[in-house]
């Protein structure tokens, strides 16, 4: 079996260069990382902005996956691009999920939405999660987000991180508010041990990452939490953790993304939140855990020792 990571790395591991979509995969066997896809900056990506692969996931052989302005089908037995559309509402994307009849549920972090949309790329339905309207809050952008640099409305009101299903109805985690929540109704999953990411159904139970490195899993229909572990106690290695994002879960092992420090706003945010402002910053990387006994079984960098790049999703296939 084999772990796909999706996310981005600078070419040639040149820090000055712009981040470009990646999909691995690891042998946790072996610890050999492969490239089953390497995709140049798109026409969609808006001038001076980092590409990524986002999050996603595995359906009938493929992966259907985001990269920030687009969304993509990928063969998994060829690396092959069986579909590959935008949208001008597509912006910033962070994930890509199920929907309950086939669609797509998707992520649009960049102006605070949730979208869903068929696997053809046409808009199903548009839910915008402040109040008002949606356009008057962005002028002058003429129903095309194309062209707009990703961080042009930060800080976002909610910025909606992963988008999936549940109970027929469309969640969301939310960056800003700490929790998860169900579209258009009251149940709320708090979040306070940090801004969450990841938000996916596996052995029964819905986990989620918080980028400062909890990892907290609750009951299904209930929505009492059934396990909260804190990543940085378990892994007393020196330095900066990383910013935690991508998850999967098999049996009792638990797979999570770490992505080495950025300098940007959020990131040096989590710095001081983490360990302060000084500390060596670690790369980026996928960690085992060993559920049963709560502890690290090992880890792989997979962007090389330096590794700079991010990770947003992973997936055992």
């Amino acid at each position: 079996m084999t772990l796909l990571i999706s996310g981005g790395v600078q070419p040639g591991g040149d820090p000055r260069r712009l981040r470009e979509p990646r999909l691995l995969a690891l042998d946790p066997l072996s610890g050999a990382v492969n490239t089953v896809l390497a995709l140049g900056s798109g026409p969609r990506c808006a001038g001076g902005d980092h590409q990524e692969l986002t999050a996603g996931f595995v359906r009938d052989g493929a992966l259907w996956v985001g990269t920030r302005s687009e969304v993509l089908c990928v063969g998994l037995a060829d690396g092959s691009v069986r579909t590959r559309w935008g949208h001008p509402l597509l912006y910033d994307v962070h994930s890509v999920a199920p929907g309950a009849q086939g669609e797509l549920l998707i992520s649009a972090t960049g102006h605070d939405s949730v979208l869903r949309m068929s696997e053809g790329g046409e808009l199903l339905e548009h839910h915008w999660l402040r109040r008002g309207r949606f356009w008057d809050a962005y002028p002058g952008i003429n129903k095309d987000f194309s062209g707009i640099p990703f961080d042009r409305f930060k800080p976002h009101a909610h910025h909606p991180n992963r988008a999936f299903l549940h109970q027929g109805s469309p969640w969301v985690t939310l960056f800003e508010q700490r929790r998860c929540e169900a579209l258009g109704g009251d149940r709320v999953i708090e979040l306070p041990e940090g801004p969450p990411h990841d938000g996916l159904l596996r052995e029964g139970l819905l986990w989620f990452t918080t980028v400062t490195g909890v990892v907290v899993a609750v009951d299904p229909v209930s929505l009492e939490r059934r396990l909260t572990l804190d990543l940085a106690a378990l892994d007393r290695t020196p330095g900066l953790q990383g910013w935690c994002r991508g998850i999967e879960v098999v049996g009792s092992r638990l797979f999570v993304g770490m992505t080495a420090l950025r300098s940007t706003t959020h990131r040096e945010v989590l710095r001081r939140v983490l360990r302060g402002a000084a500390g060596r910053k670690r790369p980026s990387r996928v960690v085992e855990i060993d559920l049963d006994q709560r502890r690290v079984v090992r880890e792989w960098p997979v962007f090389g020792a330096a590794g700079g790049g991010t990770i947003f999703g992973l997936y055992w296939v």
